[in-house]
């Protein structure tokens, strides 16, 4: 039976009839109208104009129609493999070049050549050659926008010096090692000099993104031994772009040519450095002067490198010089630069770099090594490549005072190439300087070392972290938690309104203010090298913390707010707690930072950081925020007990509530003395009343029922006694609130590094 309030009134129906029946004579008034201009009309003659149409409309439907499907295969594919290749702590990048490698002849083309020839067939190529072209523009100038000339000012001789080890050994190693393939792979018409120069450069790249992104991803970007790899890779981009637009120049010119490119491309640095980086940084400040990426700075930018790559392209050499230039001229670390990025490299990432990867995997024709010699010279190429970066930079290192293992893991860190090597491949491929089979020899030797990066790092030293760590000022020796802050640390919204009221509760009066840190995820993989986001503590947006300090206002509790960029966030909160002298970290229980389950995630990796710490942690539920008359806490004499006892002291004095002891004795027997003594030092200053009584029945449905008050606080270890806190949460109604409590260490430890 449908209730009386469902069906529509008499009066709703006498609105809508007159709005109902005027658009009936509307539609058919338009109807009308329209029959007789077409009988009028049909009666007319066109005139003799000739007819101008596609010639080929179905071909052309179906080219893009397979344009279509191609790009969402190639976006599915790469987006799986490289998700893949991130959870084994890989750089997505490689699961994304193998992804364009799996689909082009080297492995679909021979297992499925229908799926193949139908998916990706030859009249594509065009298409994805384009896209692939305007990807590797835009990356580039974004390679240039994250590249931060600073490094090549701040470092020392010892970082000039092994920069040039780190390029110098590669390129003499490559050069002499076209002595054996040019003879045996090069194609004809090929000079040996640019051959030499091509494969002298394809060994001295290292890909700086790649570099840096793992760098930050372990933390070690600071010490001395990544700064000097930050810096080695920065001063190799930069060559190694100037040697191989010196190469290009070659080969496109003869020699009257040649002093023309050459002239060309001095005019062409001179214009970006007198005119174009003045203009640039006049552009950051009308930015700064709007607040925010309009679409007319956005045309100004994107005209700007049009014109930059049309002129290095102009000039002989390639246009991704002209983009790369460009964004070196930007402000490294302007708004404008970190906007550009955000609205680029969405794109960039999703689209149109796998596309190049397809693009380059369809062109990489591996069958072509078809014998045991041209697999051993692919060796060959691998081993010198390798020795050439890892030699070139480690004994360099060595001699300027790094110990051998950092040595060594810097030599490693040199040898990432990635995509940039996949870049000055296609260059050398598309000018005829190397044959597609040094192509897929080269292409597989950019895979091989960038995927042996991280495992090998790890083999070398399991631990860089000695002097980039700031250690942890001495504690005291007894945890006292009156004068020392609460740290509060939030990401998500929806338990934001209980963690600031259990620290305006907490917060004595003449204690210091409460510590708000809003957690904002650093940007993993992408274009970023991650070092913007690292170094800049406040980042621009974490719209939490402005609405934790809204809320801080309301509460009157006085709060001092910070926000980080964060990728360890366990070892962010509790390394920030150590750096302000924290007496309590407080997080939110239901979907805590970044985590999933209940005491999973972050906030299992905060319990087990702090266990050795002079800090207690407090992980709080979503109760809603009422006044506080009764709060209930289990105790025992444990350092979680204790901590537990000290929280609901301070709540109670502070809201001048009764408290509610719930004495958990061992063995379920009496409680024991030192258990006895800590209860009468807490009822001297716990607040109202304070009353005891002892859980004998350790059941949660027992705990429901004893603890009928608005908070209830317990130890951690009690918790997991009692199978707390997935089961008594259940039951507990929204007026309720829990804290579970661990308590902190008596004496302080060194923070573990991430």
């Amino acid at each position: 039976m449908v209730s009386q309030s469902k069906m529509p009134s008499n009066r709703s129906i006498r609105e809508y009839t007159p709005l109902a029946l005027a658009y009936g004579v509307m539609v058919g008034a338009m109807l009308a109208a329209f029959m007789l201009i077409r009988n009028y009309g049909e009666r007319m003659t066109a005139p003799a104009i000739p007819l101008v149409k596609n010639a080929h409309p179905e071909a052309n439907a179906a080219t893009m129609s397979h344009v279509l499907l191609a790009l969402v295969v190639i976006v599915v594919l790469a987006r799986l493999l490289g998700n893949a290749f991130r959870v084994f702590h890989q750089p997505p990048v490689i699961g994304e070049i193998i992804a364009g490698l799996l689909l082009g002849p080297s492995f679909l083309g021979r297992v499925a050549p229908g799926i193949s020839g139908y998916v990706l067939p030859p009249s594509i190529s065009p298409f994805l050659n384009v896209l692939a072209q305007v990807g590797v523009v835009i990356y580039m100038f974004l390679v240039g926008l994250d590249l931060d000339p600073g490094l090549l000012k701040r470092r020392g001789h010892a970082a000039v010096a092994i920069s040039h080890a780190s390029i110098i050994a590669p390129f003499l190693m490559g050069a002499a090692l076209s002595l054996i393939l040019f003879p045996r792979l090069a194609t004809a018409g090929v000079r040996f000099t640019a051959f030499a120069l091509f494969l002298g450069v394809a060994m001295s790249v290292t890909a700086f993104p790649v570099l840096a992104r793992i760098l930050t991803d372990r933390g070690i970007h600071k010490s001395r031994m990544g700064a000097i790899a930050l810096t080695c890779a920065a001063v190799d981009d930069v060559t190694a772009w100037c040697m191989l637009a010196f190469v290009v120049a070659v080969i496109q010119s003869r020699t009257a040519g040649f002093i023309t490119t050459f002239g060309g491309a001095l005019a062409f640095i001179a214009l970006m450095l007198l005119v174009v980086r003045p203009l640039m940084m006049r552009l950051t400040l009308v930015y700064g002067n709007r607040g925010r990426l309009t679409q007319g700075l956005m045309a100004v930018v994107f005209i700007a490198l049009l014109l930059s790559a049309w002129a290095t392209d102009l000039i002989g050499i390639h246009a991704v010089f002209g983009a790369f230039a460009l964004g070196a001229m930007m402000p490294h670390d302007s708004g404008l630069a970190r906007d550009l990025t955000d609205r680029l490299e969405d794109l960039l990432v999703v689209l149109l770099l796998p596309a190049f990867f397809a693009y380059t995997g369809l062109r990489t024709q591996i069958g072509l090594l078809n014998g045991s010699q041209q697999w051993a010279l692919c060796a060959l190429i691998i081993l010198v490549a390798s020795a050439g970066k890892f030699g070139g930079s480690a004994i360099a290192a060595r001699l300027t005072g790094l110990g051998w293992r950092d040595a060594a893991a810097l030599g490693v860190l040199m040898n990432t190439r990635g995509l940039v090597e996949l870049i000055v491949l296609n260059i050398g491929l598309d000018f005829g300087v190397i044959s597609p089979t040094v192509f897929a020899m080269l292409v597989l030797m950019a895979l091989v070392t960038t995927f042996l990066t991280t495992p090998v790092l790890d083999l070398i030293s399991s631990e860089l972290t000695e002097s980039f760590e700031q250690p942890a000022t001495a504690r005291a020796e007894v945890l006292a938690t009156v004068h020392r802050p609460m740290l509060v640390a939030i990401s998500n919204p929806r338990g934001l309104a209980s963690l600031l009221d259990v620290a305006a509760h907490a917060t004595e009066p003449e204690g210091p203010p409460a510590q708000v840190l809003a957690l904002v995820r650093r940007p993993s993989g992408g274009v970023r090298s991650g070092l913007r986001e690292v170094n800049q503590r406040e980042p621009l947006r974490a719209p939490i913390l402005l609405s934790a300090l809204e809320h801080a206002r309301r509460l009157g509790l006085p709060v001092e707010a910070m926000s980080m960029w964060t990728a360890e966030p366990a070892h962010d909160i509790v390394q920030t707690a150590l750096d302000r002298g924290a007496a309590w970290i407080f997080m939110g229980f239901h979907q805590p930072a970044f985590g999933t389950d209940g005491m999973g995630g972050t906030v299992r990796a905060v319990l087990q950081r702090a266990l050795l710490m002079p800090i207690h942690v407090g992980v709080v539920t979503r109760g809603e925020p009422v006044r506080i008359e009764r709060l209930f806490v289990l105790i025992d004499n444990t350092t979680d007990g204790r901590a537990a006892l000290d929280l609901g002291s301070r709540i109670a004095r502070k809201c001048g509530a009764s408290m509610h002891a719930l004495l958990m004795p061992q063995n379920d027997g009496e409680p024991d003395p030192a258990l006895k003594e800590l209860l009468r030092n807490a009822s001297l200053t716990s607040g109202k009343w304070l009353y005891t009584d002892v859980l004998h029945d350790r059941s949660p449905r027992n705990l429901i029922e004893q603890t009928p008050g608005q908070l209830v606080i317990v130890g951690k270890r009690i918790a997991d006694e009692l199978a707390l806190p997935m089961n008594v949460i259940r039951e507990l109604d929204g007026e309720r609130r829990m804290i579970v409590v661990q308590g902190g260490a008596m004496q302080s430890s060194r923070l573990p590094a991430p």
